[in-house]
């Protein structure tokens, strides 16, 4: 994991206000707008269930879903 030296997150509102996004969903996009380079976010399934606690699989179904979405 990288250093970070910030004291909070900014959610969009139009991220925030989403029904059709679910809150896990929500904020794997703040992550990757924060991941987010002039290439794009090029974080693994494995950065993200490690961050987020979650399994591989569950993060895998995220970005998933995002896509669709």
């Amino acid at each position: 994991m990288q250093e970070r030296a910030f004291k909070g997150i900014w959610i969009p509102a139009e991220i925030w206000l989403s029904k059709d996004l679910t809150i896990m969903e929500k904020i794997f996009l703040v992550e990757i707008d924060y991941l987010d380079n002039d290439d794009g976010c090029y974080a693994s399934n494995k950065y993200f269930a490690e961050f987020f606690g979650i399994t591989n699989g569950r993060a895998s179904q995220i970005i998933s879903k995002l896509s669709e979405k």
